[in-house]
């Protein structure tokens, strides 16, 4: 997760945020140089549900025929904690973020961002670890009062639109079917689809304004067995910590939609 940063601040020519830790993903060269790019976080979006949900997701399959590698996340691997290394390049030892309402003192790529008069957004709910934790940071947050992922995928076609040079998402259906129903339930699979269709429409405002894109997880998630949930994370195993990150820059974006 710590290469996330880098190789958003790569894409798109901008210096690394002063506590980055990591590096860009080297196999990423054909989104460097663009300047503009939407990343595209499907949460809970595990390599392991995936897996189990391939079926219901044919767009997020092109994609990953494009181009698509499989990245960590940190520890905890809960959402504000990966979100904050997202942004910021800097470890849960650094960052210090255990919750979305703790306040974000790191340099983020939307702070990079300005010295070059390059414009960020988001499009977030409202109650969401982007739109509490992420969100005041850029230049034009877009929040979904509603919090449903419908309205969050109508800000970013929107935002996309208004040529921003960085467009930052959260979907959270999957994480939530997960939640309630666990991770590989018909429910999950059919949140999937729902996320699969609202990434395809955000690639598809995104080919034909320029956009280069990235698609990832900010963690993965497991079934439980305390009872209280029916899918969990938080824990080093490998359903938490495996996440797919996805890229295709504007050319190949034609590919990836069939």
């Amino acid at each position: 997760m710590t290469s996330v940063a880098p190789t958003v601040c790569r894409a798109l020519g901008v210096r690394l945020p002063s506590s980055a830790e990591g590096s860009p993903i080297s196999e990423a060269e054909s989104i460097y140089r663009t300047d503009r790019l939407a990343v595209v976080v499907i949460d809970a979006f595990g390599v392991s549900t995936w897996e189990k949900a391939k079926g219901k997701t044919p767009t997020f399959n092109r994609l990953r025929g494009v181009h698509g590698t499989v990245i960590r996340a940190v520890m905890p691997s809960v959402t504000p904690v990966n979100f904050a290394t997202m942004l910021t390049g800097a470890s849960p030892r650094a960052h210090r973020i255990r919750n979305r309402e703790q306040p974000l003192r790191h340099e983020t790529i939307f702070d990079v961002m300005r010295e070059t008069n390059m414009v960020s957004a988001t499009a977030a709910r409202a109650e969401s670890s982007l739109g509490i934790l992420i969100s005041p940071h850029a230049d034009r947050p877009g929040i979904a009062g509603s919090n449903l992922d419908s309205e969050v995928t109508e800000i970013a076609c929107r935002m996309i639109d208004e040529d921003v040079n960085l467009m930052w998402v959260q979907l959270l259906d999957v994480d939530d079917a997960g939640h309630a129903h666990g991770p590989h339930s018909l429910e999950s699979k059919e949140a999937a689809a729902k996320a699969d269709a609202n990434l395809r429409r955000i690639l598809e405002a995104a080919r034909v304004k320029g956009y280069s894109i990235i698609a990832l997880a900010d963690h993965g998630q497991h079934p439980s067995s305390d009872g209280q949930y029916k899918g969990v994370h938080g824990t080093d195993m490998p359903d938490d910590l495996n996440v797919p990150f996805l890229w295709a820059s504007n050319t190949e974006l034609r590919e990836a939609l069939g």
